[in-house]
């Protein structure tokens, strides 16, 4: 089992659950994706899985080395108590990682990508920045010295993230006792909203006390309706593009202030705040960005062909296998195969983003993509096969 990566089989799991949700959504009368927007969202969770495949076996070691040499307390995974305790313990850290990516610029740009979907649905869960378990591990680290076993640990973290996947639904209103206690679809609306109230609340992953203790927390009203992504908008389906805006702003910002403080402490201030002599020097962000929040504006919605959008679906069909394949059998592929294979998963979803804003141009490096892709999924084939052989009477 430590030969694959369990991660892939979540694909095919999620995936049923957005088709049962756009379902249940229609059948309520009620038309709550955009095609292009889901599949911007979606390539953008395929991006996290393939940085979480080349990134987490080391970030993990780190925090195996820390509790093996220099823990301090002593806990038994086989204890309810250590179960217990250190559930709260990694949602309390959860949270301040989540607090402080919405605090400083950097960390923002680790995040951002999870907040710029316009729209609110499953989709929008599985929008991650590929960048953000680069940082986040960090704030994780205290609980190896404080004992927590690394067993523990990573499936409390799991959990945490499985939870945090049915919050992006406007299926469920708001559940009664538990709201104010556990997050909710309804808390957790509120914090993708891009509303000047809404801005920056609710930041619990599987709990809301730690915003109620540390002054975060705010209900979803009835008279103030959520709208949602960021206060400055993306405007692009490119899911490289996405993922680098906000950093790319920092760039530019530090190479065009005048002062060597400015371009230092730009990056460790406030989200979005910006040189004085910065601010007026490109039109899309005259003024600070996210902590004032904005209300409804209009959303990018490129229109495009129907062929085009089938041959996306199809598309995108083909690279859900792949991501899927690739994923699962990442500890045992080589550094070539592991390259080769994330390259060509994003090349793929470039392509398919830049078919839906009508960049036409593209369809000939699909000409090229199609084969090549074909040819890497039927080298996976012998392995992957051989993996369900293995996984599944481990089940």
């Amino acid at each position: 089992m430590q030969d694959y990566n369990i991660n892939g089989l979540a694909i095919p799991l999620f995936l049923v659950f957005m088709l049962l949700e756009y379902a249940l959504l229609r059948l309520r009368g009620q038309k709550l994706h955009r095609f292009n927007d889901s599949v911007a969202s979606l390539s953008m969770g395929m991006l996290l899985l393939i940085s979480d495949a080349l990134l987490k076996a080391y970030t993990f070691a780190v925090f195996i080395y820390l509790f093996e040499h220099h823990r301090v307390l002593e806990f038994s995974p086989n204890a309810a108590v250590t179960w217990l305790i250190f559930f709260f313990a990694v949602d309390f850290c959860y949270y301040w990682f989540h607090r402080c990516a919405h605090q400083f610029n950097f960390l923002w740009g680790a995040h951002v990508g999870h907040h710029q979907s316009e729209e609110y649905n499953l989709t929008t869960a599985l929008r991650q920045s590929a960048f953000q378990y680069a940082f986040s591990w960090i704030f994780y680290l205290p609980l190896a010295l404080l004992g927590c076993p690394p067993q523990v640990f990573l499936l409390l973290f799991i959990l945490l993230k499985l939870y945090q996947f049915w919050l992006h639904t406007l299926l469920i209103d708001k559940i009664p006792f538990i709201e104010g206690i556990f997050s909710t679809p309804s808390s957790h609306r509120v914090h993708h909203a891009k509303n000047p109230l809404y801005i920056d609340k609710n930041y619990g992953g599987t709990l809301v006390i730690w915003d109620r203790l540390f002054g975060s927390w705010q209900p979803e009203l009835t008279s103030e309706r959520c709208h949602y992504g960021t206060t400055s908008a993306l405007n692009t389906l490119n899911p490289v593009k996405a993922n680098l805006q906000h950093w790319w702003l920092l760039v530019q910002d530090t190479i065009n202030a005048q002062s060597w403080r400015d371009k230092c402490r730009l990056w460790f201030k406030p989200t979005g705040w910006r040189p004085k002599d910065c601010r007026n020097k490109t039109t899309a962000n005259p003024v600070p960005l996210q902590k004032t929040g904005c209300n409804k504006r209009k959303k990018y919605d490129p229109q495009t062909s129907l062929a085009l959008k089938t041959y996306v679906a199809l598309s995108m069909l083909m690279i859900f296998y792949l991501c899927f394949s690739f994923i699962l059998l990442s500890p045992s592929l080589s550094a070539m195969s592991l390259a080769f294979g994330a390259g060509l998963i994003i090349t793929g979803l470039v392509s398919a983003n830049a078919l839906l804003e009508n960049k036409l141009g593209y369809l000939a490096i699909e000409s090229l993509r199609l084969p090549v892709t074909c040819y890497f999924i039927a080298t996976l084939s012998t392995p992957l096969a051989l993996a369900f052989t293995e996984i599944i009477p481990a089940f």
